[in-house]
């Protein structure tokens, strides 16, 4: 196959992507071999060595380019003119998915980067070859969807066949991916032990101490041994795998949608045993509390922790009489050391009070833009971007665009290319005015910055819904972290445009070892434990 650079040149940058992926190990796709054959494809065209960005296993179908960082760094190079031939070893390492790939290769066109896939034999800088990965980029996605089809499908033929689908449950053991588990000598008398303390009305905390007591661990692949909590007594008393099909029979059962079928392993309960088991624990739920809990608004869940474990805290309603529910300390639930001591609360009310004091606390200064603007620059040369070399592009640029007036001028553009050219040149411009830092760009810094003053004045008059969506903009998942003996907030850990508006205000202070968590100086103060 003949492509356009021909010969070695100290202008050309090749790029390599490499994918992993944990559904091809097989040596021909191992991250090895892809460095290899591209390695191989440069020699033979006569290219320079490539520069290779590598990503982890996550899957190529449906994902955005900005959750792949090599991916999107490789496209970031590419509209700085830093990237002119890619290579990959298959298409499907690029993407398997239609709109990602076609969005990918609307800006190698855009910026006349060469694009060619070993396996496919396509060179997107040919007319043919840009026909051919369109139609290859639809079967990818194709194969793609199909393959999630035909893996459901797969998982609901095994339960028809009586076959479980996921990790052995507790008190069984695997016997083989084609056959049940069978019953677990050393942990089938825990097992029973939480069946017989339920149908005797023991909670699920209580039953959890019990088996701790007698030694017995849980197990999965994903967290390995570790001890009982009432959560997972509380999933073992709700899964149907244990209990026997139907009256009399010994085989349990298998549920896959929400359809039950009789498992082809032995049952550790009669089915009279689960009904009581069952109708216990349902007693034991409070249904009318539940569902009066089931109708609050929670706005800080998921995002609430404890700044001395760093364990999300857990919503919870205490009554129904009153206007406010609580957040909880579950380290000591779920076994896990706290210096707080792991079962503090704090009510919403309190919390939802002090964010907004937070928000309101928020002052920027009068020029933040411009100093948020010189901060940008600044971080960007630090990171290794020469400022002459900064310099050279700006003058590039300026004589491009006075290049691209006259062509119009004499006609021989028209005027859709020429507002496109100097689109372009404008935004390369600005960019080379505020480089992108960490991902984050000058215009996302600004936007953030000009959310504080509108959420610090809404957010006594917001609904809850209104001010969830203000947390989600602002902080990372788990980010706002709580002292819960001193009774205040500690530390914010905002998302990343926010990052930069926040170390700009007083009252708050950013350690190094703290990675991207902003302290505030009145929980300092108080703190009697200390940083």
């Amino acid at each position: 196959m003949q492509h356009q650079t021909s010969s070695p040149s100290a202008n050309v940058v090749v790029a390599g992507y490499v994918r992993r992926s944990s559904e091809m190990q097989k040596d021909n796709y191992s991250i090895d071999a892809q460095k290899r054959a591209i390695k191989d494809g440069c020699t033979i065209r006569g290219l320079p060595e490539p520069i290779f960005y590598e990503d982890d296993e996550r899957s190529a179908r449906g994902e955005q380019i900005a959750k792949r960082p090599a991916f999107k760094r490789l496209l970031d190079d590419v509209q700085a003119g830093k990237v002119q031939v890619i290579f990959v070893h298959t298409l499907d390492r690029w993407s398997r998915n239609v709109m990602v790939t076609l969005q990918s290769f609307r800006i190698l066109s855009q910026h006349q980067t060469a694009f060619i896939s070993l396996s496919e034999h396509i060179d997107y800088s040919t007319p043919e070859g840009r026909l051919q990965l369109t139609i290859l980029a639809a079967f990818a996605a194709y194969f793609s969807d199909m393959l999630a089809k035909h893996t459901s499908k797969g998982k609901g033929e095994r339960a028809a066949q009586g076959l479980y689908n996921g990790d052995v449950p507790f008190g069984y053991r695997w016997t083989g991916p084609k056959s049940p588990p069978e019953l677990d000598p050393d942990e089938l008398p825990g097992l029973r032990m939480i069946g017989e303390l339920r149908m005797k009305g023991v909670e699920s905390d209580k039953i959890a101490d019990a088996l701790n007591q007698a030694g017995y661990r849980t197990g999965s692949k994903r967290f390995g041994a570790r001890l009982f909590t009432r959560d997972t007594i509380t999933a073992i008393l709700r899964n149907e795998f244990f209990a026997a099909f139907t009256p009399g029979d010994d085989r349990g059962t298998v549920k896959y949608h929400e359809q039950r079928f009789r498992g082809l392993h032995p049952a550790a309960f009669t089915f009279d045993e689960w009904q009581q088991i069952r109708t216990i624990t349902q007693s034991m739920t409070h249904a009318p509390q539940r569902q009066a809990q089931a109708k609050r608004f929670y706005e800080f869940a998921g995002y609430l922790a404890d700044i001395h474990c760093g364990l999300r805290l857990r919503a919870q309603g205490k009554s129904t009489t009153t206007d406010y529910a609580y957040y909880r300390d579950s380290a000591r639930e779920r076994r896990i050391p706290c210096p707080s001591g792991g079962n503090l609360v704090i009510r919403s009310d309190q919390v939802r009070a002090q964010f907004g004091d937070l928000l309101r606390s928020f002052t920027l200064p009068d020029n933040w833009r411009e100093e948020i603007r010189r901060q940008m620059v600044a971080e960007a040369l630090a990171e290794g971007v020469p400022g002459e070399a900064v310099e050279r592009e700006k003058e590039r640029l300026k004589l491009k665009r006075t290049r691209v007036l006259k062509q119009h001028r004499e006609g021989y553009i028209d005027d859709d290319e020429f507002h496109g050219e100097m689109a372009a040149v404008e935004l390369a411009l600005r960019q080379l005015e505020a480089p992108e830092v960490d991902g984050v760009t000058l215009d996302d810094v600004i936007a953030a910055g000009e959310h504080i003053p509108g959420m610090a004045a809404l957010w006594e008059v917001a609904t809850p819904e209104e001010r969830r969506e203000m947390i989600v903009l602002l902080l990372e998942p788990g980010g706002l972290y709580y002292d819960l003996e001193v009774k205040t907030i500690a530390a914010l850990k905002p998302r990343p445009p926010f990052a930069a508006i926040l170390r700009m205000l007083n009252g708050v202070v950013e350690y190094d070892e703290t990675n991207g968590m902003i302290v505030t100086e009145h929980w300092q103060d108080r703190n009697r434990r200390g940083m």
